[in-house]
């Protein structure tokens, strides 16, 4: 029994380095393949099938997609596809084990891939650690197969298998259930799939068992999704609940028919092999699983959705929406969804300021926008504090964005000690401000405009720059001539300072927010000259 925990034990670890490491090198080849091959629901299901045979986990390909719903990069029913088709690519484990696993020595082939990893962990530079980590996983996942199909081998007499047949209805369900609990525990159906399959190889189970505990495995991948919604934002929520509807609706429709599907596994296993190979049949069983569930939901993608949607409606602050605790640990991705997020912030504020200019006062309904923004900015603070960025170009624009929100929270903060008769001691600067807010409103929505208005708030800061000094001083001249009262020269002061800073925090936000944008076309301009160089 030590072996077989032992062994599992060595391949959750290396397949959750070998994930991470296959994040860390395509985060962002992940990222624009989405955002460039999802566009209708059959493609997006090619998505997340690809997706998840590259980077071995559905879990992983599910947290990307909420990033990308949360990103506003893919629409709602768009992330079914794709949960869909991170369903099949799944079953990429399965045919790994069954076609590599069980046909060399695993501990010949996986010590050198734990050697080679360890030492580019050690000694090479950081961009290129990750490259380490997934030689090391890569090594430690058929190590893990080694050490457990020993230990199957030694434990089978142990466990009362035969407690369990397949062949009432009792049993299929003790199954169902206990490949569910074997998936919940583990937190990762690979790795009991390939508990299954060393245990079927091993002849402590036989075909039909272990085709039910796959059943069962297929449910409990979701429990990951459920427990990462808890408190998590809407997308997030909405996404969890299409991953278990999807596998627990498809669990039951392959459960009724589960005659017919054995009899097609065999069929089709048959035709690959030449013979019907049990291990390799459970790889073919999984696979048809999926892709049978993807072909019943995929025509009622869109009832399924607005279905979804009205169990979970949106909730809560809307600026913070998009906010996800389980994207942070994407770093690409998180880094779009607070350039999002603090770009809707900024917008909510113009229309505060805006209020506040011509009303002359705090309203009741900009107090209730700006409570709501001081919550947004504590929010995304906190999710920004989460993020890792390890990649120099995501690091710059990490930096980028918390200088953005410094500059917001300066600006919310400015706002909140304004004095009620600013605006009857700088009529004219504030008329001039107001017209400056009123164009930028008109074309703020419109993102790749962001660049033009901070170019405009720069020379409107300037001017403002100049104006302070320049009236800063004439005040006090006319106080010390007697022209004007020296309280009245202070007030006009404090206006005129408090104006200043408006207009400064507002023009650096955009700033910092237009550098992001630049530095993302940027390098999308980079890596489509290297494809164009390539190609030729």
């Amino acid at each position: 029994m030590i072996n077989v925990l032992g062994g599992i034990g060595l391949f959750l670890l290396g397949m959750t380095m070998l994930t991470n490491g296959l994040k860390e090198l395509a985060g962002d080849a992940l990222k624009k393949w989405l955002n460039r091959f999802t566009g209708g629901t059959i493609s997006s299901v090619l998505s997340g099938t690809l997706m998840t045979m590259i980077v071995q986990s559905s879990t992983a390909t599910t947290l990307i997609t909420i990033g990308f719903v949360s990103a506003g990069l893919l629409t709602f029913i768009q992330s079914i596809g794709v949960i869909i088709g991170a369903n099949i690519g799944s079953t990429s484990t399965g045919w790994i084990i069954s076609l590599i696993g069980f046909k060399i020595n695993m501990q010949t082939m996986s010590l050198p891939f734990i050697a080679l990893g360890v030492f580019v962990q050690l000694l090479a530079p950081r961009d290129f650690k990750a490259i380490g980590g997934l030689f090391t996983g890569f090594g430690l996942l058929f190590l893990g197969i080694d050490v457990l199909q020993g230990g199957m081998a030694s434990v089978q007499d142990k466990i009362p298998f035969d407690s369990f047949q397949a062949d009432s209805i009792g049993g299929q369900l003790i199954l169902i259930v206990l490949g569910l609990v074997m998936t919940v525990i583990m937190q990762a159906s690979s790795a009991a799939i390939a508990a299954t399959l060393t245990a079927l190889y091993a002849g402590a189970i036989d075909f039909e068992q272990a085709a039910y505990l796959v059943i069962g495995q297929n449910i409990g991948t979701t429990a990951t999704a459920l427990f990462a919604a808890i408190g998590a934002s809407t997308a997030a929520k909405r996404t969890a609940m299409t991953h278990v509807l999807f596998n627990v609706a498809t669990a039951i429709i392959v459960t009724i028919g589960a005659t017919l599907m054995f009899a097609l596994t065999k069929n089709v296993t048959t035709f690959i092999n030449g013979s019907f190979d049990e291990t390799l049949g459970i790889a073919v069983f999984h696979t048809l699983f999926s892709v049978i569930g993807a072909i019943i939901f995929v025509p009622f993608v869109q009832p399924f959705a607005r279905a979804i949607e009205k169990m979970i409606p949106e909730k809560g602050n809307h600026l913070t929406r998009n906010l996800d605790d389980s994207v942070a640990k994407i770093p690409g991705v998180a880094v779009e969804v607070s350039f999002n997020t603090l770009q809707d912030i900024t917008k909510e504020l113009t229309t505060v300021i805006v209020s506040l200019i011509r009303s002359k006062k705090m309203t009741t309904e900009a107090e209730s926008k700006l409570n709501l923004i001081d919550d947004a900015i504590e929010k995304t603070r906190l999710f920004m504090d989460a993020i890792q960025s390890t990649a120099t170009k995501d690091r710059h624009k990490h930096i980028s964005l918390l200088h953005a929100l410094d500059h917001l929270l300066r600006l919310t903060k400015a706002l909140r000690e304004q004095n009620p008769s600013t605006f009857q001691l700088q009529s004219t600067l504030t008329q001039k401000w107001l017209e400056v807010l009123e164009e930028v409103l008109v074309i703020i929505d419109e993102d790749e405009r962001l660049p033009e208005i901070s170019v405009l708030l720069n020379e409107t800061s300037s001017e403002m720059a100049a104006v302070r000094r320049d009236k800063r001083n004439a005040y006090f001249e006319h106080s010390v001539e007697n022209v004007v009262e020296l309280e009245t020269a202070v007030s006009k002061v404090e206006a005129l300072l408090w104006i200043d800073r408006l207009v400064y925090h507002y023009w650096r936000t955009t700033a910092r927010l237009a550098e992001y944008q630049t530095a993302t076309k940027k390098n999308r301009h980079t890596e489509t000259e290297k494809n164009v160089a390539a190609t030729e």
